[in-house]
């Protein structure tokens, strides 16, 4: 029974026919690991025909044949001169190899050692196309982190009193993770009080709470290579009717964005549905980010659900849905969930209240 990585890696051997391709060269260490299950720091994958092999050092020679299970060979020979020898012994003349992952300089160093017998063929986003679908074991990965999420955010806002500091809240959220079995933080934690919530990626200072501003919480968990990502805000403690207007028009911009998310959407038109909510509202030019992004290995992957984006929604991606309204001088509100399309329906991962 073939395993999930092999699985895998038959599709990038199927890419290699329409790329015209003898083998595809993966130099994303985050692709390597979605190909091989090999995590470490220093390793170049080579899928060719029936022979796929892992290019790495001595460190990591034992684990890489651990976690490939024998499936690829494992051979020490790491850098671009073990292409060429693989290259030289299977006659391999066309080799695709991730132009997105490549300094200019690792590339004329590569393009210096293979021609002119080997022919080089420049792709982009192919792995990261295959990974944008989840298979069943991602998503249950998925699942779990953000549940985990789920239960560190609403802890976090449950501690977030006047007189604390945003680092502490933070640290509040990454102890949580750490005591109940994450593996730490998919990102940095955004906690942004006050005026700084106008700022989307502001990081976690020193700048106290008080009562009566607004609170973005923007935290994921990180578990086994996967990541959750969430977003609640809050009004510390009071009333104020410009934050629950603010927070009203977010709110139905998100629900209505994840009412509209369907296979064969394009992600632009997706982003537009929030887009034009917040716009209607008056508020269109303080929504300076796209609606969402793929979550998976990284914490932004595609599909991207930006104005620009013309990938297409599928059954199986995971993304973000997040509209946010940010007024400088006062502070901002976004809300965050990821969601999972599945066939006939789209399912909520993170259920944290609102």
């Amino acid at each position: 029974m073939q395993s999930k990585y092999q699985d895998r890696r038959g599709q990038i051997k199927e890419a290699c026919n329409f790329l015209n391709a003898d083998a595809f060269l993966v130099s994303s260490l985050v692709n390597v690991r979605y190909l091989s299950g090999f995590t470490g720091s220093n390793g170049l994958l080579l899928i060719s025909g029936n022979n796929d092999f892992l290019f790495t050092d001595s460190r990591y020679i034992e684990q890489g044949r651990e976690q490939t299970c024998d499936q690829i060979t494992v051979s020490l020979t790491s850098g671009f001169s073990a292409i060429e020898e693989v290259s030289r012994l299977y006659s391999l003349t066309n080799v695709a190899f991730e132009s997105d992952h490549l300094t200019y300089s690792e590339f004329t160093g590569m393009e210096k050692l293979l021609n002119p017998r080997v022919n080089l063929i420049s792709s982009k986003g192919v792995v990261e196309k295959i990974r944008s679908v989840k298979d069943n074991d991602e998503v249950d990965l998925i699942r779990r982190a953000a549940s985990l999420a789920d239960d560190a955010v609403t802890l976090a806002i449950q501690e977030s009193k006047p007189g604390k500091s945003e680092f502490e809240i933070a640290w509040v959220i990454e102890k949580f993770l750490r005591e109940n079995g994450a593996d730490g933080v998919a990102f940095d934690t955004i906690v942004a009080t006050g005026a700084n919530s106008a700022k989307p990626h502001h990081r976690a200072g020193s700048t106290i709470i008080k009562a009566g501003d607004p609170l973005v919480i923007d935290m994921g968990a990180l578990l086994d290579g996967y990541r959750s990502d969430i977003t609640r805000t809050i009004l510390v403690e009071g009333e104020d009717e410009k934050f629950r207007c603010v927070y009203e028009v977010v709110l139905e911009a998100q629900i209505t964005a994840i009412e509209a998310a369907r296979q064969g959407v394009i992600a632009k038109d997706l982003d537009l549905v929030a887009r034009e909510v917040i716009a209607n509202h008056g508020f269109g030019q303080n929504f300076s980010h796209g609606l969402g992004h793929g979550v998976g290995l990284n914490v932004h992957e595609m599909p991207m659900v930006v104005p620009s984006s013309e990938h297409i929604l599928e059954e199986g991606m995971i993304f973000t849905v997040e509209p946010g309204i940010y007024l400088p001088g006062w502070g901002g509100v976004r809300i965050e969930d990821m969601v999972l399309l599945e066939e006939a329906e789209v399912s909520l991962l993170t259920n944290a209240p609102k």
